[in-house]
């Protein structure tokens, strides 16, 4: 996938209540920050002016959260009815996720199940990612639970990596996107696991 520009916003999928789009790498959901010109708030402006409600902060009804350097499908409510239905989703479970990672390392099972509880990092510098259970810093960690299926072994400029789905299956009441940066935590325990280092 490229990176994101103003005019290259993905439409997955299309309706009158709702827009899923293939939110870019490295690009921000919305920002209140003036100098943040590029945010998947400006592409859905720029692309469908017609649907911004400017009853709402952001001008558009943002399902769930994706991190900063996360790509993937991102769901937008476009109207409040819409809205509250996504959220009971997400609020009951009803939400299947999966995340396609690529790790270092060859990982020798094809199928496993990952256990780490996972907690807010307080490391300065650390504070806006998660953590696993045991690394210093590491505040209030809860039991999350996923599934891992190795779907391909290969090469990355030259070194061994991993191309695994993941799917999440348990996470405490945690929301979808303290969830996300959770996973951060989990995805580098697992990039860590898979080279039998020890994560720092």
């Amino acid at each position: 996938m490229e990176p994101g520009t103003i005019d290259n916003l993905s439409i997955l999928y299309q309706s009158s209540d709702f827009i899923v789009v293939n939110k870019h790498w490295d690009l921000r959901i919305d920002s209140k920050m003036w100098y943040e010109t590029l945010t998947l708030q400006s592409q859905l402006k720029h692309r469908f002016p017609e649907l911004a409600d400017p009853d709402t902060y952001y001008g558009f009804r943002f399902c769930h959260q994706l991190d900063f350097s996360t790509s993937g499908a991102l769901c937008v409510a476009l109207n409040k009815a819409a809205a509250g239905s996504a959220y009971k989703c997400f609020k009951e479970r009803l939400v299947t996720k999966a995340y396609l990672a690529l790790v270092r390392g060859h990982v020798s099972q094809s199928r496993m199940t990952i256990r780490y509880a996972i907690g807010k990092n307080t490391t300065e510098g650390m504070t806006h990612m998660m953590c696993i259970e045991g690394t210093e810093g590491c505040e209030n960690p809860k039991p999350c639970q996923s599934e891992l299926v190795v779907l391909e072994h290969g090469s990355y400029s030259g070194d061994p990596v991993t191309k695994v789905l993941l799917q999440p299956l348990t996470g405490g009441d945690r929301g979808s996107s303290e969830w996300s940066r959770a996973w951060k935590g989990m995805r580098e325990a697992e990039n860590c696991s898979a080279q039998g280092d020890k994560c720092h």
